[in-house]
């Protein structure tokens, strides 16, 4: 059986290259590795439970065990990296931005979960909170998950040390970001760590009663609109929350995949 979340043939031909080799000696492989991705796509999507998988995908712990190694292995942020610069080549970009724009996003958990969670008292939300850094596309380049009573410039100065990996050498020059990462030793800390400028958005009149988007800055938010199509991300459901960040990454790699390879309108 075929499902809607399945890799196309021009999508699997990009991330093929990019998977572990099955290694040599002992007993050949014998998993269908395409399928163990569709299974994973397939998961982060509709947001089932592991050992709920259908049953023409792979055994659920199969599939599960190639996810947590390929996290392990750095495998899913290779992949989520080369799709950035590839999808930012397509739209008549240079492959690393120059611009980043954090937010972050505090999220109820699901009932297994019972580490690394707190109480966000801004949003009221008991949970956990994704920091994220994209580019002016929107696309992810910087990853981290923690308890939602983390203070955003906590988790700001990590996400960002992300970005500057992903860059490999390169600068970034603006960060755009809302008001909660606003003061003097933030901007200092991206001025040393990363040699670029802070541009704090100011606030919207309170008495707008209608969604105005802040310059820059809304791209951020359209990015966490986009995650919300995949039910796995309704909620955080992993006990771990490396295994929350490989969720998202896996979700933005979906996402860049269908903009490199739009499916056909029929």
């Amino acid at each position: 059986m075929s499902y809607s979340t399945d890799l196309a043939d021009q999508q699997w031909a990009v991330i093929e290259p990019l998977l572990p080799k099955a290694k040599e000696g002992g007993r050949p492989r014998t998993t269908n590795i395409r399928r163990v991705c569709d299974a994973i796509f397939y998961l982060v999507k509709t947001g089932c439970h592991w050992r709920l998988l259908p049953s023409d995908f792979p055994p659920w712990r199969t599939v599960y065990e190639y996810f947590k190694n390929w996290r392990a292995a750095g495998v899913w942020r290779k992949i989520q990296n080369t799709l950035v610069k590839k999808v930012r080549r397509r739209e008549h970009k240079k492959s690393y931005p120059t611009i980043a724009i954090i937010d972050s996003q505090s999220v109820k958990t699901g009932k297994m979960v019972s580490e690394d969670k707190g109480y966000d008292g801004g949003k009221h939300v008991k949970g956990r909170k994704r920091h994220l850094a994209v580019d002016i596309l929107g696309l992810p380049i910087g990853v981290h998950v923690t308890s939602a009573n983390t203070h955003d410039k906590v988790g700001g100065k990590t996400v960002l040390l992300r970005a500057k990996k992903f860059m490999r050498g390169r600068k970034l020059k603006k960060i755009y970001a809302d008001g909660g990462y606003g003061g003097e030793p933030f901007r200092q800390f991206v001025r040393k760590s990363l040699g670029a400028m802070v541009w704090i958005s100011k606030g919207i009149h309170q008495k707008v009663k209608r969604f105005v988007p802040v310059k820059k800055r809304w791209v951020v938010e359209r990015t966490n609109a986009w995650f919300g199509d995949y039910r796995r991300l309704d909620k955080d459901q992993e006990r771990l929350v490396k295994n929350s960040e490989a969720m998202i990454r896996v979700a933005a790699i979906s996402m860049m995949l269908k903009k490199l390879f739009p499916a056909p309108v029929w």
